[in-house]
């Protein structure tokens, strides 16, 4: 049953590793100058950010804010110095799960600044960073409701944001073990959320990382539990990137390699993960994956 369950079972280094190449050409129709160039000509770059991703992406003091955010705005130092430019503007996108793909697909933002899990049929869609987290898909559940498995779920209806990966991997899970699940669909984690606390649905499925986010955010973290069970093994998240700008992906993915081996890197990481978050000094306590470190491991040797 457990094999049944971990339903990725391509290693999520492979799967690392697999970003590292380049990518694969695809027939398509040619934006009218590639990526590069038009950031060069507009001397802007246009980002796209969610407000209910903690603590990838949101809002903080009216800008956006965030891990994957502070990895962009490296990137758009990068450019700078690569494209000789004193100034480059940041164009920034408000974009949902769902919307993301559109966005990139028609060119109305350059890079997604929000953590993108990989999957084959997204990478059809869109261009995927080099991964800088890694995380596994689990359930958040109020704890007097005492569902503490998969198992536990069958016959329940239970809740996912529109647009994710694990809309996808709930659908094969419940083909798989014949669970009878009802999926109830939501635009916007932090409703999702109120959805739980609420009693309205029993559980929410989504990415470790994001579900610790907004149990620690909640006014009685202590009334949530978030399962030990697993319904993936540990994903590799990018940015998002449009497809068949080899030359784009190529820089950005350049561009992820100095940062992963910096020696800021860990810095960044510590800041967000391992130490308290202001304003409301939250801590998640999300100590780096091994599957990350073992990236870091082997980007660095290659750069060596």
């Amino acid at each position: 049953m457990q094999n049944k369950r971990l339903f990725y079972k391509t290693s999520y280094l492979a799967m690392a590793l697999l970003l590292l190449i380049s990518p694969l050409c695809r027939a398509h129709n040619i934006h009218s100058k590639p990526t590069l160039d038009r950031i060069a000509e507009t001397k802007t770059i246009t980002l796209g950010y969610q407000d209910d991703a903690f603590p990838f992406s949101y809002i903080e003091s009216q800008h956006p804010a965030g891990y994957s955010i502070d990895i962009c705005n490296k990137i758009v130092d990068a450019l700078k110095v690569k494209l000789k430019l004193k100034d480059l503007k940041v164009r920034w996108v408000k974009s949902s799960t769902a919307s993301q793909f559109v966005l990139i697909k028609n060119h109305a933002t350059d890079m997604m600044c929000i953590p993108a899990f990989y999957s084959e049929l997204r990478h059809q869609q869109a261009e995927f960073t080099l991964p800088f987290f890694f995380s596994s898909t689990r359930f958040i559940t109020r704890k007097n409701n005492h569902t503490d498995t998969i198992d536990d779920l069958a016959g329940h209806s239970v809740l996912v944001k529109s647009g994710t990966i694990y809309v996808e991997q709930l659908h094969q899970l419940n083909n798989v073990n014949e669970l009878n699940l009802n999926i109830e669909l939501e635009n916007n984690n932090n409703a999702a959320f109120q959805s739980l606390e609420s009693g309205e649905l029993p559980a929410l499925i989504s990415s470790y990382v994001l579900l610790k986010g907004m149990m620690t955010l909640s006014p009685n973290p202590d009334e949530f539990a978030i399962s030990n069970e697993v319904f993936s093994q540990p994903i590799p998240a990018g940015l998002l990137l449009p497809l068949n700008d080899n030359e784009f992906k190529g820089f950005i993915d350049d561009t992820m390699k100095s940062i992963l081996v910096s020696k800021d890197f860990n810095n960044l990481y510590q800041h967000w993960f391992m130490s308290p978050i202001p304003p409301k000094a939250i801590n998640l306590n999300i100590p780096m994956s091994t599957a990350l470190k073992a990236l870091i491991a082997s980007t660095s040797n290659n750069a060596n």
